[in-house]
């Protein structure tokens, strides 16, 4: 680092590292920094560290609503008993709270609560959870999440923001009600692990991480990503001109989304067939 740089504000040798934003083609200035997963997912100061990413002041702004109810469901349904601090208490009911004055149709029903007792092959005498009806407005959430997700992990794995010719698929799965089978193939195919931490919080727990894999050649990245031990999303990132192979019809038949838009874009199936039979 020159002397010059030296004097600057850490936000502006930010900037100046990172010049356009990571969410929308690369095409625009970085004016602001992102958190992504967002800092509601986690309690106050608990967010992972060298998960910042440059962004325009539209693309942060615009997912501000989104990014807190993002953090009251992945804490609610994480169901790892460490993340129950009071720390974690305290940032759930304040999320509660703000949602209740500001969007109270996007918190879940309770009146639809029906109790699980089994887990698997195991049932157990009494409830281990409940499960109620999600509200519309988790699938516009789950589906912001899973846009700026992909976009920002292919940024810290690629070191480039992802184009307007880039195609991407990204969903999400509650592991406790899930056979595991997709868990298991990811966790067993993808060789890069990064766990989220904080160097000045010693027992921080495990509160986020992913593995990932990307080949150069393809410009194509896969990832699973996981919320302490609840929600995951997983994706996978198209290079310009690849598809999906003839033989992956589930894939195929999958909601592919054109990257670099703000908004849903989606990716017509027929353009990834005709990616196929150009290649």
């Amino acid at each position: 680092m020159t002397t010059a740089t030296k004097k600057l504000g850490k936000k502006k040798r930010f900037f100046l590292a990172y010049p356009y934003c990571c969410f929308c083609g690369g095409s625009e200035p970085s004016t602001t920094i992102d958190h992504v997963p967002p800092k509601a997912c986690f309690p106050d100061g608990y967010w992972p560290e060298e998960f910042e990413f440059p962004a325009c002041e539209t693309c942060n702004q615009d997912s501000r609503r989104d990014d807190q109810l993002t953090g009251f469901y992945t804490q609610l349904l994480d169901f790892n008993e460490s993340n129950r601090t009071p720390q974690d208490a305290a940032k759930m009911t304040k999320l509660r709270d703000a949602i209740v004055r500001n969007y109270p149709d996007a918190l879940p029903d309770t009146s639809t609560s029906v109790p699980i007792h089994q887990v698997g092959s195991i049932i157990t005498p009494s409830p281990i959870a409940v499960s109620v009806r999600r509200p519309a407005a988790f699938a516009q959430t789950m589906e912001t999440l899973q846009r700026k997700l992909t976009h920002a992990l292919y940024y810290r794995e690629v070191g480039k923001p992802l184009t307007k010719s880039h195609a991407y698929l990204s969903e999400h799965y509650q592991i406790q009600g899930s056979d595991h089978t997709l868990t298991t193939f990811l966790g067993a195919l993808l060789p890069d692990e990064t766990i989220g931490t904080r160097t000045n919080i010693k027992n921080y727990g495990e509160r986020f991480g992913y593995k990932s894999g990307y080949k150069d050649k393809e410009d194509f990245l896969i990832y699973g990503a996981q919320f302490g031990k609840g929600l995951i999303v997983w994706g996978m990132v198209l290079g310009p001109g690849m598809s999906v192979s003839n033989l992956a019809d589930y894939l195929r038949s999958k909601p592919w989304r054109w990257a670099g838009y703000r908004e849903k874009m989606p990716c017509p199936r027929e353009t990834i067939q005709a990616n196929q039979a150009a290649a």
